[in-house]
């Protein structure tokens, strides 16, 4: 009777570990995740939005005085956004650049970028908490929160799609597109938090 918790158990860790895997070694997992059903492709993205959100969500509840959410979370919105609009373009830029890499490749690495963006906005939130904790009257660290686990996501977002390309092809064309990709993800967000929390 003891096996089967003992099985499951062992079927959790071994997930976990090939999460922390693909994290750890993006390339050799992009290319294994490519070959795998689209499903499979999306599940770490999945993970890595709840991931995002539900620590944007809480990011916004600690820096926020009342319930309401909705003005803290222009930030997330602002990740989403940055993500849809620079993720297509750069599929269609490298079937047009014809790089030694597939469009389902750079999915994959995007997808894994998600995941290890959720896990390091997770790993950031008890920090974050903690300074709203201790510095009640100083209203910038109380706003630092919503505005910085977002973006630290973004940027693991970004770091691991160019990690990703530049393994797997050594061409300039595929260099330019790696930083094009990284510049363009930060360039949609910040313009759309300027708007969002500064409107003229």
């Amino acid at each position: 009777m003891g096996s089967a918790p003992s099985q499951a158990a062992v079927g959790r860790l071994d997930l976990a570990n090939s999460l922390l895997r693909a994290v750890d070694r993006p390339a050799r997992e992009a290319l294994d995740m490519a070959r795998r059903p689209l499903a499979a492709t999306l599940a770490p993205a999945l993970l890595g939005i709840f991931l995002v959100a539900a620590t944007s969500a809480t990011a916004g509840f600690v820096s926020s005085t009342s319930l309401r959410l909705a003005p803290r979370l222009d930030a997330l919105r602002a990740v989403f956004e940055a993500l849809l609009v620079v993720v297509p373009g750069t599929l269609v830029f490298s079937i047009y650049l014809r790089l030694r890499l597939s469009t389902r490749v750079l999915l994959a690495a995007t997808s894994i970028g998600l995941l290890a963006g959720g896990l390091v906005a997770t790993c950031v939130m008890p920090l974050m908490a903690f300074l709203v904790l201790v510095s009640k009257d100083a209203p910038v660290v109380l706003a630092l929160p919503a505005l910085f686990i977002p973006s630290l996501a973004l940027a693991t977002v970004a770091a691991l799609p160019v990690r990703v390309i530049t393994s797997l092809d050594s061409s300039r064309a595929a260099w330019w597109l790696s930083r094009a990709f990284a510049v363009f993800l930060g360039a949609v967000f910040l313009l759309r938090v300027q708007t969002s929390l500064f409107p003229s």
